[in-house]
């Protein structure tokens, strides 16, 4: 390159020598930029995705049945849909056929996602469930146990009445609330609790407020678990002169549900099924991956104490 340019300024006019190396440097320029690189090959191998929840007394339903796909690939419930999957569930001996379930709504916003079902058969607790789904070449498995009924103590609604300072600089008072329920644990369980807001009269959900850090029992003891605290200026009158009524509510899963609720949260993930983060510990086996569990859910209605 060196050499060309030299030979160039011998044989061109003065005049003429700016414009050719500035075209020369142009021609450069676009070549370096047209040179795009192409994107990386990542390992991917597709497998079947189970996510399900079995809850104690509810119809065995909204089992998604899935598949991955490319790591750069723009995630759609489109992309992911398996509608041809060949699934049983097995319990007590007892084999069962499952179903895709028929599309609920017809609108462009709400997707239409691979779930399956067993018709009219009721999840019960102590049992344990087996999933097995073959899909193309693919055979994933998984098992869940639903836990009995967990044992209270007691429940109780702490609240609290605080100063709170508003955007506008003033100070208004709040009301913050804490729920909490004396467990009998049973070894090899998680509990964690959280609290809805009812009308007293009807019963109607009015408000419901999020779950806690779960606690794990490893072997069979009292413990004491929380909820997430939560403030709220427009129940607070409401709750405190019972007009609206509190329950609050324990779920129990089997032990083994623990292994992916730890590695869950180290990955930073929020949702009960969030989809992403490294080495999360999930379940399902063989040519898949996910999870399958199973819950019992318990209510029992609390009068908040004001401490």
């Amino acid at each position: 390159m060196f050499y060309m340019c030299k030979r160039l300024r011998t044989l061109l006019p003065d005049f003429v020598q700016p414009f050719v190396f500035l075209g020369v440097l142009i021609c450069l320029v676009f070549t370096a930029i047209s040179c795009t690189t192409a994107p990386p090959e990542l390992p991917y191998e597709e497998k079947i995705v189970i996510r399900g929840l079995l809850e104690s007394g509810q119809l065995l339903s909204d089992i998604q049945i899935s598949k991955t796909i490319p790591p750069l690939d723009e995630f759609t419930y489109e992309k992911v849909f398996v509608g041809d999957a060949n699934a049983r569930i097995t319990v007590d001996g007892q084999s069962f056929v499952m179903e895709l379930q028929p599309r609920t709504s017809t609108a462009a916003t709400v997707p239409y996602r691979s779930l399956y079902r067993v018709p009219n058969l009721r999840v019960q607790q102590g049992k344990t469930y087996f999933i097995e789904v073959r899909w193309k070449n693919l055979i994933a498995k998984a098992e869940a146990r639903v836990p009995l009924t967990p044992n209270l103590d007691s429940v109780s609604i702490r609240t609290s009445i605080v100063p709170v300072r508003t955007t506008l600089g003033t100070v208004v008072m709040d009301t913050v609330f804490e729920s909490r329920a004396i467990i009998r644990a049973r070894a090899n369980e998680l509990y964690r609790i959280g609290t809805t807001l009812n009308d007293a009269a009807t019963g109607r959900v009015l408000s419901s407020r999020g779950f806690g850090e779960a606690a794990f029992a490893a072997s069979s003891e009292i413990i004491a678990v929380t909820s997430n605290t939560w403030r709220s200026n427009t129940f607070a009158l409401p709750v405190l002169s019972n007009r609206v009524q509190s329950r609050i509510i324990v779920e129990v899963y089997d032990g083994a549900f623990y292994r992916y609720y730890q590695t869950r949260a180290r990955s930073g993930q929020v949702g009960l099924f969030s989809p992403g983060g490294p080495n999360i510990e999930w379940n399902v086996t063989g040519d898949g991956l996910g999870e399958f569990a199973g819950v019992t859910t318990l209510q029992r209605a609390a009068v908040p104490q004001l401490r």
